[in-house]
């Protein structure tokens, strides 16, 4: 497209025609512009797109630390109970040594 206008600017300019040389001027503005909106636009949604994605990996990436989180607890948890079951058996042994 802006080879086009850029033609059609050189023509304008070629036959010495102000008139001509402002139009093909406001058509390569206007090409211009709505090239550059649709480049926006075509990032805009890019963009959001991947906003999107790394919202729904974020999400991802909190559940699975939610899920390690929760088995270094029931680790820990299971950990202190054996030593807390082991403890009343070691006490009870330390009583018959001294008896």
């Amino acid at each position: 497209m802006g080879a086009v206008t850029e033609m059609s600017a050189e023509v304008a300019k070629e036959t010495d025609k102000p008139e001509a040389v402002q139009v093909a001027e406001q058509v390569h503005e206007q090409v211009a512009e709505k090239v550059v909106a649709q480049v926006l636009e075509t990032v805009q949604q890019q963009v959001t797109e991947a906003v999107q994605d790394q919202g729904g990996q974020v999400e991802k990436l909190q559940e699975k630390v939610e899920e390690i989180v929760m088995e270094k607890v029931a680790e820990a948890v299971q950990k202190k109970a054996e030593e807390v079951q082991q403890q009343p058996e070691q006490r009870t042994e330390e009583k018959k040594d001294v008896l």
